[in-house]
């Protein structure tokens, strides 16, 4: 404990001038500038990169002329400041939170924004938002950067991005600001969502039928025939197995439909709420789910482990199953060693239906039941999808003469 901590212990301290100083940490070779904000009452903390004292100071004066001539250190009227239009979204989003968008749309950006010592509040604060200009919100990636061993993911920085954009949105909705910044560019490689070929499905729910004969129990909890129905529900509804999507659904928010029969879903999903149909045979597997719990059928009973009015506690169980049949099964990693997880049976549905229907599937309309959008599907499922035999043969077709 005190040997980690003396990684991060601030030596050798100097004063530049007032309101501006240097210092040291034993983890780092650079020297940091320090420089007091009277406006927010707290320091401004950069890494001037520099090894040297000397060139190190001067890096500190720059960087607080920058910082001045931004009006960065100047006290800004309030209706003007990033923190303002910050808190506005905020209560704007908990207004729709768990109305006309999923519970997590409030939560998920008010991390960030309020997230201590490297947040987009405590970063941006009192600013100016009219003075905030993309070199700016590229400054702020760079202390992210800084303040860790390894930079933040694309991803990460895409969802800063978004958040960011969106407060801008709100000074320019008030006509606070004439125009948004672009956003900076973030390099982002796109990885392949880890599915199953259709082997290792069927591999997948055969071992599970073994599971249960087995009657194998995970930290007290035995896997039944309620796991695997709703493993094939999932599938054949394209659900996310997330507290809000699979885990989340009550009886209530189903109905059983004709021409075709299919069953339709009202999920509350990552992008909202939304009506999703499953294919023909989620009616099959739900009403097999509905006989695994028959004293459980009422409209505000929860559909898979209905006992369980803890619905992170339902998850996790679900994630336990998933992963005891895989490991069982050797299914845990796929060839290039990347671990599957319960998402990976809606990668496999989405996959599936899209290869199945030899190209014929409206795209859009698909990707809206499933609550995702047609970049994703071309991102991360067209791209790295196993073709058909058909699809192949269509690729190999020459034109007739």
């Amino acid at each position: 404990m005190g040997s980690d901590s003396s990684r991060f212990a601030k030596t050798a301290k100097k004063t530049v001038r007032r309101g501006v100083s240097l210092y040291k940490v034993g983890a780092s070779p650079y020297w940091y500038a320090r420089i007091w904000n009277s406006s927010t009452a707290k320091y401004i903390v950069r890494s001037t990169k520099e090894t040297s004292r000397i060139v190190a100071a001067e890096v500190a004066e720059e960087l607080y002329s920058d910082l001045k001539q931004k009006k960065f250190l100047d006290d800004i009227p309030r209706a003007k400041t990033f923190i303002f239009f910050a808190e506005k979204l905020i209560n704007q989003q908990r207004r729709l939170a768990g109305k006309t968008r999923s519970v997590a749309f409030a939560s998920d950006d008010e991390k960030l924004l309020k997230r201590k010592n490297d947040g987009i509040i405590d970063y941006f604060y009192k600013r100016d938002i009219s003075l905030i200009r993309t070199s700016d919100i590229t400054e702020y990636f760079n202390v992210l950067d800084d303040n860790r061993d390894k930079p933040l993911s694309a991803s990460s920085k895409n969802k800063h991005n978004i958040i960011i954009k969106k407060v801008l949105r709100l000074a320019y909705d008030d006509g606070v600001i004439q125009t948004i910044p672009p956003s900076p560019k973030i390099e982002r490689k796109d990885n392949p969502r880890i599915s199953f070929s259709e082997d290792q499905y069927s591999k997948f729910l055969k071992g599970t039928k073994e599971a249960i004969s087995r009657q194998d129990s995970i930290r007290g909890n035995v896997i039944s025939d309620e796991f695997y129905y709703f493993a094939l529900l999932i599938v054949h509804s394209y659900l996310r197995p997330t507290r809000t999507e699979a885990f989340g659904l009550k009886h209530d928010d189903i109905e059983i439909k004709d021409n075709p029969p299919h069953i339709q879903l009202d999920v509350d999903g990552k992008t909202g709420r939304r009506l999703s149909a499953s294919t023909e045979y989620g009616v099959e597997f739900y009403q097999k789910l509905k006989e695994c719990n028959p004293d459980f059928n009422s409209p505000n009973d929860y559909i898979f482990l209905p006992k369980m009015k803890n619905r992170e506690t339902a998850a996790r169980i679900g994630q336990r199953f998933f992963n005891h049949v895989v490991e069982q099964e050797n299914l845990k990693f796929d060839k290039d060693g990347n671990p599957r997880s319960f998402y990976s049976l809606r990668h496999y549905a989405l996959q599936t239906r899209l290869r199945k229907s030899g190209g014929a599937i409206n795209i859009y309309e698909f990707a809206k039941n499933a609550g995702t959008s047609v970049n994703q599907l071309e991102r991360f499922y067209l791209k790295f999808m196993e073709r058909s035999p058909a699809q192949i043969k269509n690729l190999q077709t020459f034109a007739s003469e």
